[in-house]
């Protein structure tokens, strides 16, 4: 067959219409087979053989509106064939029988290509979903009758093998299964999956045996766009080999082997990005789906009708129905059946390398590794499923200034003084259904339902982990560069070096690199050079020989680097014949004596600058001296030649760049270096900067005047010159000399203008005529300006509609208030305040203004300082901020304002100091109206101005999907519209009454009950239409007053009333209120509050006794008596998130109801054991070890139990001794083959028996012989609660610095011996949380918290605090993106309301509890001021905090 072309199209068609002329409309998939040949041979003798094969099998999305886009989804790669040229075929199969029934089946699959689409695999799979609705009604809601229960175990079944012999050979050859983030981009990057597959299937009547075989398995990035993908070679999985094998005998179970050998997985920013990408796809594909749907409005007009509560099957009120005991026995031969098969999976994991890269694209360099291997067994999974594994664990990171991994996990010491990985045992296990929790032989105690999933993580070793400076800033830029990728672009290429050593010539001589004689070789020329001539300014990328053989990471990186020596690189220099070996493992500099001198008498010499970026060296050699460019113009430097009257170029240095001068510029007799800016408008400077004098003044500076050639034509340019000194390595010694002293020359403005305000600015220096402009956030160098000589002239340009002029005098000392004036208003005056600082030998002046106003009421606002005819007004409309400062004399002291809305009076006087605090300020009017205006100061990022956010105090929110209309009790006003998912301000007029509200929804006329606003609460409120109410949430905090409005969902009402009782009915109402309702039995309904601004406390009662008060928070359970014969229950618990209140007559059904919370299965257990757990902060920089932690585990502990019992108790602290000296005793005459006494009489008050583990008096019960881990943690999720139980049994926190004062930081305090007799032992902490799962409100409700806390000291002294400062400090700080920080402020400035009462409602949330309790903490501080002598460093500028 030539071709088989099927169309699929959408939608349905009759036979009788005309389906070419819909095709391109409907058209969803094409599906086409090409060159389909099927031929065969049938013997007499049944023997068979076949042949099929197909060429090309094609899938193509044609819809139309993928018309121009990737639509070709699959199809066969061009693979040549090996016999005689042509393609091979997309499948060959060969099909062989024999006479006796035997089969022999070879599938051959070459290489295709796969692209899913996540969206159009959801498309296909509604095309061939069949409509599964029964026709008729299903019987879900009849009464069910006795039924056989079923378990999961019964779920297996065991193959039937046939008789003869069948063998299957399957092999797919390198198939691109690709997974792209976005099907609509023909740039579109993803994943693509690629392996080698031979599957190897054997079955016989005895057994089945299959083997497979994944190699070259690998995941790789890739784009559709085949001239980018050639940037895109870095690995995601690099090629490994899986191995499975799997063998089922007849009738019995499983065993499956899988083996994994080597895995090394590459985790950088892209890759993030990418996986982050994708996934945000298939969310979005499922979004699309889910609103695809019809969406069903519930009509709620009968939610608050009396109803029967049999025809809706509480499972709180259904009974259990009898069931044959047959059943039970036919269960048990099954589950027998099952577990005798002993199914078994083996996997092994040899080394497994997770590696976490910087650097993007194909340049991505380790920076963190993890190495495990696994070992685990999963047994019976078709039953109880069981599993356990053994995970070795190893974790460094990649330290750049040494080029080694330095661990972050330390091995530990295992037996013959070897050390190992520290291991981790990981075991599973699915428990079996019991009947329920079941109470022990005494009444408090009971033995919980198992978890239907255990976990236990289980560790026998101490985990010490080593965290040093280093460490912390390589996991600092690891999170921000994953951080940052999840919402960045990927990048295909970087400029980055090709290799991961590069050398670079600076020195001005011809070198040679000899590699014969070192361990590096030419990049990508490895056998074919054995030496290159670097010229002057020349690089060459270099490569380690080991390298060059392509070794792969070997069993454990952290044990291969061990035996790993220093990188030799050998260079001669051609002009001096003399050969140095250059050691470039470190990161660091290193100055070589050269043999040659000149006048007068300086010894020549090179440095060797060895740094890295992202894992890649860079291998510097230069001179001695270096001049930094810290301007943002160019600059040309030049040197005295030895004729002494005329000057030779040098360079150029570049703007915010080093250039390093050669040696014939360096080794003068002058040693002068002259400046010149490249814009061929000045000349070089006059007078020119000795380099060498900064051996006699290290603190050399100097400004240089650059003159313009043409005198009339624009001012001098300035350079401010200052030298640095530092002492490097001499040749490959560790010492420092005289000798080795390296020089940089760093080049510095006058004076630098910085801008802060929220708007731009206009600056021009007197003399000139050209005026500059710069906007918000930007920085500008002011590079003609003469300290103490030039004048400039700033203006706020367009304030309010006006210009603002300021002149000021540029000197060292000036006045951090200036004051502009208006253009065109004489007496208009704005104060802004001007940062002064000299660092770095120039004037830096930031403008700013200390207050930012934004006016968020929609009402005008005025402003008023002390002086009342300061006034400012600020419009609603204005979107900018508004500029507010003080007066000169009062510009820095207490600022307090006055505040006007509209035509109020002004309010009271309000400080706008305290940043973070928030607050409100209340404007009153003569006609007795009040504007409430919430008032939040904000710090800006910069720290010197403050942003003021006016508000209204009240704000309304609806989150419905409709419109709500609101309407003040008291007032006449006019309904205020809410529209869906907005805010909007409220005024209420009567402010100091009654503060109710009443809600409605837009377009009814029902309304709400009226509700208070004053204090914080929530509550339903009743409607009688199709929405059935509203719920209301307020947030009273000190700004503002939040009011969010929300549809009704199932669960919110107050409470569910249910009435179990045979003939009494109950009568109930609110607390407070008049009108009783009756709740007759077998009825039930759904209650919310009559009056919400009441006591919310509803009242029962039946039979006309005394009344009950409920406030329906917590759960209980209680007995009312009716008669004195008659006793009815009361339940009062959560159903999902609805409170239920429960009469019955049943005391079982009511115990039962109030058992289900508390005592419902878990669905998962999580343990946690560590022995224990040790940190230790090293500073490695200064080489010092600041601080160790530890997590220890407890000593021996005797506890004791009932003789049936499961929960142990511990002794006290002074029995514990008692029995442990006894024991030791004990013990020890054993070994000694002496015959203790069985039973042992201690301290005159026990008697226990060792040998049977028995204690006699003075009770009889079981004891044991414990201890405590180091920390452990019990996490459970039930299916309406999380319960978190921790226990960390000691922590110590250590000061390791030599000199320290308090050797101990933090320690428990022992426990007096007066009270040895009465404690027993405790965990340092213990915590212990149960929280109520809501899936509808984002308040949590914590059912129980607790947390203990034993007596501990804490001892700290000034050198410990000032070890830690340094140690979290980075080497380099980063310098201060201030356009970054003003558009963050920017940000929160134009905060909206709705965003703004989102936050504000989120910081303003309250939680709940039903019982929260934190033991009384006593805490012994010590503080001494001494101690930091050890860590002293003259480059640290290190202040006392105390």
């Amino acid at each position: 067959m030539e071709c088989l072309k099927v169309q699929l199209c959408h939608g349905s068609s009759f036979l009788e219409e005309k389906l070419p002329e819909k095709r391109l409309a409907c058209s969803l998939a094409t599906f086409q087979l090409s060159k389909l040949s099927i031929a065969g041979r049938m013997q007499s003798d049944s023997s068979l053989e076949a042949n099929i094969y197909l060429v090309n099998c094609i899938l193509d999305d044609s819809r139309p509106s993928r018309i121009g886009l990737l639509t070709r989804l699959m199809e066969r790669k061009s693979v040549v064939s090996m016999r005689g040229g042509g393609y091979r075929n997309m499948v060959d199969l060969d099909f062989d029988q024999k006479s006796n029934g035997d089969k022999s089946i070879q599938v051959n699959i070459v290489n295709f290509k796969l692209v899913l689409s996540i969206e159009y695999l959801i498309s296909l799979a509604n095309f061939f979903a069949v409509d599964k609705k029964p026709k008729h009604p299903t019987a879900a809601t009849q009464p069910v009758k006795t039924e056989k229960k079923t378990k999961a175990v019964k779920s297996y079944e065991v193959a039937v093998l046939p008789s003869t012999n069948t063998k299957l050979k399957l092999k797919l050859d390198q198939p691109d299964i690709i997974l792209l983030e976005n099907m609509n981009d023909s740039n579109s990057l993803g994943i693509v999956l690629n392996n080698e597959m031979d599957l190897s299937v054997v079955i016989n009547p005895d057994k089945m045996i299959v083997a497979v075989t994944f190699s070259n398995l690998q995941l790789l990035p890739y784009c559709c766009n085949l001239q980018k993908q050639l940037d895109l070679d870095a690995e995601i999985l690099s090629p490994t080999t899986i191995t499975v094998l799997v063998n089922a005998p007849t009738g019995k179970g499983m065993h499956i082997d899988v083996n994994m050998r080597e895995i090394i997985i590459h985790i950088s920013p892209d890759t993030i990005r990418l996986l982050t990408a994708i996934s945000n796809s298939f969310a979005v594909n499922s979004v699309l789906e889910e609103h695809t749907g019809n969406s069903v409005i519930n009509d709620y007009s009968n939610l608050w009708q009396v109803k029967p509560w049999k025809d809706e099957g509480f499972w709180f009120i259904k009974t259990e129905l009898a069931e044959e005991a047959l059943n039970f026995l036919e269960e048990e031969v099954a589950v027998l059946e099952v577990t005798d098969l002993q199914e078994l999976l083996i996997v092994e994991i040899k080394t497994m390398i997770i590696i976490l890269e910087a650097g993007v694209g194909t340049t991505t360099v380790p920076m963190m590794l993890l190495e495990l291997s696994f070992t685990g067994e999963v047994r019976d999974w078709s039953a109880l499923l069981s599993v356990g594994s053994s995970l070795s664990v190893e974790a460094a990171y990649y330290n750049e200034k040494l080029s080694i991994w330095e661990p972050l996990i330390e091995t530990v010491d295992g037996q013959n003084k070897d050390c190992r990985s520290w291991e981790l045992i990981v075991e599973m296990h699915k428990n079996d259904e019991t009947n329920g929790p079941l109470l022990g032989d005494d009444l408090d105690e009971v033995h919980f339902q198992a978890a239907a999933m255990t976990f236990n993580v289980i560790s026998q070793d101490n985990l010490e982990l080593t965290v040093t400076k280093t460490a912390l800033t390589v996991i600092t830029s690891l999170a921000k560069a994953f951080g940052e990728a999840v919402s960045k672009q990927v990048q295909l290429k970087k400029e980055l070096p090709p290799s991961a050593y590069t050398v670079r010539n600076y020195t001005g001589l011809d070198i040679t690199l000899l590699f014969d004689k070192g361990d590096f070789l030419l990049f990508e020329k490895t056998d074919e050079i054995s030496e290159v001539v670097l010229e002057r300014e020349a690089y060459a990328s270099l490569i380690l020989k080991q390298a060059a053989q392509k070794k792969s990471f070997g069993k454990s990186v952290l044990k291969e680097q061990e035996s790993k020596e220093e990188h030799c690189l050998v260079i001669k220099l051609n002009n001096m014949n003399v050969i140095r070996e250059l050691y470039v493992t470190k990161t660091n500099n290193r100055y070589f004596q050269l043999p040659h001198r000149t006048y007068p008498g300086d010894q020549w010499g090179f440095v060797v600058d060895v740094s890295t970026d992202y894992g890649y060296k860079t291998i510097t050699l230069r001179s001695h001296v270096q001049v930094h460019n810290h301007l943002t113009i160019p600059v040309e430097v030049y040197y005295m030649t030895d004729r002494g009257n005329e000057v030779d170029f040098c360079g150029v240095a570049k703007p915010k760049s080093l250039l390093n001068l050669p040696l014939n510029a360096v080794y003068t007799p002058t040693n002068e270096l002259f400046f010149r800016p490249k814009d061929n408008g000045h000349t070089i400077s006059i007078v020119p900067f000795v380099w060498k004098e900064l051996l006699k003044d290290p603190n050399l500076r100097n400004v240089l005047q650059c003159n313009p050639r043409d005198r009339n034509d624009g001012l001098p340019l300035f350079i401010n010159v200052i030298g640095e000194i530092e002492q490097v390595y001499f040749e490959n010694s560790q010492k420092k000399t005289i000798a080795s002293t390296c020089y940089v020359i760093h080049l510095y403005p006058t004076a630098v203008l910085c801008n802060l305000l929220p708007l731009p600015i206009a600056y021009t220096l007197k003399g000139t005529n050209e005026e500059l402009l710069l906007r918000s956030g930007d920085t500008t160098e002011l590079l003609t300006a003469q300290i103490n000589a030039t004048t400039i002239i700033l203006t706020v340009v367009n304030y309010q509609g006006q210009n603002y002029v300021c002149s000021k005098h540029l000197k060292t000392q000036m006045e951090e208030v200036w004051t502009f004036e208006a253009v065109d208003q004489k007496k208009a005056t704005l104060d802004l305040g001007a940062h002064i600082q000299c660092d770095s030998g120039f004037i830096q002046i930031s403008i700013y203004c200390p207050f930012w106003m934004m006016n968020k009421t929609s009402l005008q606002l005025s402003y008023r300082t002390d002086d009342s005819t300061n006034v400012i007004l600020h419009a609603p409309e204005l979107t900018e901020p508004v500029l507010f400062s003080f007066r000169p004399k009062v510009f820095f002291s207490k600022k307090k304002v006055n505040l006007k809305v509209e035509k109020s009076e002004w309010s009271e006087k309000f400080s706008l100091d305290t940043v973070g605090s928030s607050g409100t300020v209340t404007c009153n009017t003569r006609n007795g109206v009040s504007y409430e205006i919430g008032v939040k100061i904000h710090l800006s990022g910069l720290g010197l101005s403050k942003i003021v956010v006016f508000s209204p105090f009240y704000l309304l929110v609806n989150k419905a999907n409709f419109d709500v209309e609101v309407h003040e009790t008291l007032s006449e006003n006019a309904w205020v519209t809410v529209s869906a998912l907005q805010c909007v301000p409220f005024w209420p007029k009567y402010q100091n009454k009654k503060k109710e509200i009443m809600l409605r929804v837009a377009g009814t006329t029902e309304t709400t009950k009226a509700f208070t606003y004053q204090n914080m609460h929530s509550v339903l409120l009743a409607l009688d239409n199709s929405r059935g109410g509203l719920c209301v949430d307020c947030y009273v905090m000190e700004s503002s007053t939040i009011i969010t409005i929300d549809a009704y969902v199932d669960g919110l009402a107050a409470v569910r009333l249910v009435n179990h009782c045979l003939t009494q009915s109950i009568e109930y109402h609110q607390s407070g209120l008049k009108d009783i309702f009756s709740l007759k039995p077998g009825e039930f309904q759904l209650y919310t509050w009559d009056e919400p601004s009441a006591v919310q406390e509803l009242v029962w009662s039946a039979g006309g006794n005394e009344p009950q008060k409920n406030s329906l928070v917590v759960d209980g359970i209680g007995e009312y008596k009716v008669f004195h014969d008659v006793t009815i229950y009361w339940v009062s618990f959560l159903d999902g998130i609805q409170r239920v209140l429960l009469f019955t007559d049943d005391l079982a059904l009511a115990t039962t109801a109030q058992c289900a919370g508390e005592l419902e299965r878990a669905d998962q257990e999580v343990n946690l054991n560590f022995f224990g757990i040790g940190l230790s902060l090293v500073d490695d920089c200064l080489k010092k070890e600041v601080i160790y932690l530890t997590i220890t585990s407890s000593g021996i502990v005797w506890e004791f139990s009932k003789l049936n019992g499961q929960r142990y108790k511990p002794f006290n602290v002074k029995e514990c001794q008692v029995l442990e000296s006894a024991y030791q005793k004990y013990i020890l005459d054993v070994k000694l083959n002496k015959k203790p006494k069985k039973r042992l009489v201690l301290d005159g008050k026990l008697e226990v028996d060792f040998q049977e583990e028995t204690m006699f008096r003075p009770h009889h019960k079981r004891i044991r012989r414990t201890f405590q881990s180091g920390f452990w943690a019990q996490f459970k999720t039930f299916p309406h609660q999380l319960q978190l139980h921790t226990k960390i049994n000691r922590l110590q926190i250590d000061n390791q610095l030599e000199d320290a004062v308090f050797p101990t930081v933090l320690a428990p305090v022992p426990i007096p011996k007066s009270m040895v007799s009465d404690t027993t032992p405790k965990p340092f902490t213990e915590a212990s949380i149960i929280l109520r799962k809501n899936e509808h409100s984002t308040v949590k409700q914590y059912k129980y918290f607790k947390i203990l806390i034993q007596e501990f000291h804490v001892k700290v002294d000034q050198g410990f605090i000032n070890a830690m400062i340094t140690l979290f400090t980075p080497e380099k700080p980063k310098e201060t993106d201030k356009l970054e920080h003003i558009k963050l402020d920017f940000k929160i400035a134009h905060t909206d309301l709705k965003e703004l009462a989102s936050i504000t409602a989120s910081q303003g949330q309250k939680n709940f509890y039903d019982l929260l309790h934190f033991s009384p903490l006593k805490v012994h501080i010590s503080f001494s001021m001494q101690g930091s002598s050890s860590l002293d460093d003259p480059k640290t500028d290190r202040k006392s905090v105390v």
